[in-house]
């Protein structure tokens, strides 16, 4: 009998790809933050940061788009931008410059950082099975989602400062700035989770994310990740702990539901594990993996019919394991 899938993301072609002349490509990228008067220079230096980061990632983003270009390698924009921000690295501390704003309570943040890109990395990305490729590209865009929905709300805060008159009204504002401050900081967190998750570092992949779910307990992709992590260490039911928490704020992505599947499957419970499957099978119905995988859990209660019935459409569906 075949075995239960043994990861979380679905299988996909192997294959062997190979940068030729490897060698490491050094960016710069330098930008600037306006900080409010409710702002920390910390919190402000960290989001000057992230720009000069999206610069450097920019410009490296050239080079990778190019270099795959030329080896007739077919990835897309996404992937590309994905792949620059998981594999480049910083090689020294940031820069900054605190530049004084008129009036002397605010300041313009100047941030460069240095980073490099080794393109044996670029290899060893592509070499990744299509379904984790494809995986990390999602995580990645529902993590710059929100990164883009936080800097929309801080400069709506700040177009809303400016018409600030009265004490009240600056409480208000310094509560608000505090609280998107812990969203931001938490999304770091979590970026960071996801680039050594996807460096196989496990240990400090979960520590910034219980360090991100510390400051912003809402997060979807933070359960989720941490929750894969934890199946990965072998901690099944924390992995479906958290998991549970990740469906309650995300119903609609059907990897929640597989993961949480497999989980179940290593604690025996077939039929929570069934029950997974068929949400997630409802959420992506042409995923072969999941219909293959509830009917051995079929199997394992016994239901025949059902075992027969999920086979077969796992093999329509070009299932070949």
């Amino acid at each position: 009998m075949k075995k239960f899938l043994a990861a979380f993301l679905a299988a996909g072609t192997l294959f062997t790809a190979s940068i030729v002349n490897a060698e490491i490509q050094t960016y710069e990228g330098t930008d600037e933050y306006i900080m409010s008067e409710f702002e920390t220079p910390d919190v402000a230096k960290q989001r000057a940061k992230q720009k000069a980061e999206r610069m450097a990632i920019e410009k490296a983003g050239v080079f990778i788009e190019s270099t795959t270009e030329v080896a007739n390698m077919m990835v897309t924009k996404d992937e590309i931008i994905t792949m620059t921000g998981g594999i480049l690295k910083l090689v020294e501390n940031p820069k900054y410059e605190m530049i004084p704003l008129e009036g002397g309570e605010t300041f313009r943040v100047r941030a460069t950082v240095k980073a490099q890109i080794d393109t044996d990395d670029i290899t060893k990305w592509l070499n990744r099975n299509a379904g984790e490729r494809s995986e990390i590209v999602k995580q990645n865009q529902e993590l710059q989602k929100a990164i883009e929905e936080q800097d929309r709300q801080i400069a709506e805060l700040k177009a809303r400062l400016a018409n600030a008159g009265t004490a009240q009204d600056k409480e208000k504002f310094s509560a608000q700035f505090a609280a998107e401050d812990k969203i931001f900081m938490a999304n770091q967190k979590l970026q960071d989770a996801l680039k050594l998750y996807y460096g196989g570092n496990l240990n400090g992949a979960l520590q910034n994310c219980t360090e991100s779910l510390s400051l912003n307990s809402n997060s979807a992709l933070a359960y989720s990740l941490r929750g894969t992590i934890y199946y990965q260490l072998g901690q099944y039911s924390n992995a479906i702990s958290d998991l549970n928490q990740a469906a309650a704020f995300n119903s609609s992505d059907e990897k929640i539901f597989y993961n949480r599947a497999l989980a179940h499957i290593k604690l025996q419970n077939y039929r929570a594990a069934a029950e997974d499957f068929t949400v997630a099978i409802q959420l992506n119905p042409n995923d072969a993996d999941a219909y293959y995988n509830r009917a051995l859990c079929y199997q394992r209660l016994r239901d025949n019919q059902r075992y027969q019935a999920d086979m077969a459409k796992a093999r329509s569906l070009g299932y070949s394991g």
